[in-house]
């Protein structure tokens, strides 16, 4: 526990102090990554020496981790030789934080921010305020006792000054943008704060909380709704002539293998035109939530890794400036969302064993050109 809804924040202490070592998992050694065999009917190949994604990218790439599976030694071992950067899945969420009695609780985000540390990688917080998750100690919070606006203020407070430091930037408001991209969406935040304040509040809490951290919009299907895109930059727009500090934009990425080509670059191009950093926040590459059903296993495969090489070339082709970072929502497929949703899928670059795809070639390929 540390904090709570009514109580601010003490001066957070160092990273090394907060954080219990006794969390790091000690790696049991390389992985040895083979050559895979061949994944379709075309046989696309993957080199047996394929480099490590971080040795080869000029900017950070990432995965998404749960801290309960770093008690895989596999996984551990591949997120330690591929990755520079982790973000927590969902245990940096109000979900996992926020107690019934307003308390709040930090062992698994503690522990993977102890992982990270420990094997010199970055850490992005997800995420500090999202629409989807009001927390019942939030919505039945005694406001005689704390009004509304310094709960959410405190909440802020506690959860970016802990890791104040060795986050290199947050999620600070998720998904804020409407579905049909007709505004923006309806939450308990925005009910009791304001529509557009409560995501300015956000900002400026953070900023306060974490000096340095970049400070990131980060939403979804960006590359399918040229609508939601075009309202998701009229909102950081928006936030940036308020005086908000707004530092980057993040693009989450679940696409599907059958995407329109050109529909990320484009995507990737329009969102850079403010001139912030980008996160490619959450990339994976579905081949069965793709529309055409009428495309074979081995072309959807194909065309599944046509996808990463795309992705990765778009955000190659950005200012140095604004390559933020790059992050792939998990590198095996056995532990991806998608997989739990149909057992059919292979969304991720690394199979289930952690032997890199055509995805993962795909990537190495554009990242070191």
């Amino acid at each position: 526990m540390g904090g709570s809804l009514y109580s601010s924040p003490a001066t957070p202490r160092s990273t090394g102090e907060e954080i219990s070592r006794r969390a790091v998992l000690t790696s049991a050694g390389a992985l040895a990554l083979s050559a895979c065999g061949p994944r379709d009917a075309q046989s696309q190949s993957v080199p047996a020496d394929l480099p490590p994604l971080k040795t080869v990218a000029p900017f950070r790439v990432g995965s998404c981790v749960q801290a309960l599976r770093l008690d895989d030694p596999a996984l551990a071992d591949l997120l330690a030789r591929e990755v520079s950067q982790l973000t927590p899945e969902w245990e940096m969420k109000m979900e996992y934080i926020v107690q019934p009695d307003g308390s709040f609780r930090f062992d698994a985000p503690d522990r993977i921010a102890a992982f990270a540390r420990a094997h010199g990688m970055g850490l992005l917080g997800h995420t500090l305020v999202w629409y989807a998750q009001a927390p019942p100690a939030f919505e039945q919070l005694d406001e005689t006792r704390i009004r509304f606006a310094d709960a959410y203020r405190n909440y802020i407070h506690a959860v970016a000054g802990r890791y104040r430091g060795q986050v290199v930037g947050w999620d600070v408001v998720n998904e804020a943008v409407a579905e049909d991209g007709a505004g923006w969406r309806d939450s308990l935040w925005a009910r009791k704060l304001g529509a557009f304040e409560h995501i300015a509040l956000a900002y400026r809490t953070a900023r306060e909380a974490d000096p340095q951290a970049t400070l990131l919009l980060n939403d979804y299907n960006l590359e399918y709704m040229p609508a939601k895109r075009a309202t998701f930059l009229k909102l950081a727009e928006r936030l940036l002539a308020s005086g908000a500090p707004l530092t980057g934009l993040g693009t989450q990425m679940h696409v599907a293998a059958d995407i329109a080509p050109g529909k990320i670059t484009q995507m990737i191009h329009e969102l850079a035109s403010l001139g912030l950093p980008i996160h490619v926040s959450e990339l994976d590459v579905s081949l069965t939530r793709s529309d055409n059903k009428l495309l074979s296993r081995g072309e959807l495969q194909r065309r599944q890794t046509a996808v990463y090489a795309e992705a990765a070339e778009a955000f190659m082709s950005l200012p140095q400036r604004q390559r933020f970072a790059f992050t792939l929502w998990g590198l095996r497929d056995r532990d991806s969302w998608l997989k739990k949703e149909n057992a059919g899928d292979a969304p991720a670059p690394f199979d289930d064993a952690g032997r890199p795809k055509a995805g993962a070639a795909a990537l190495v390929e554009a990242f070191r050109t």
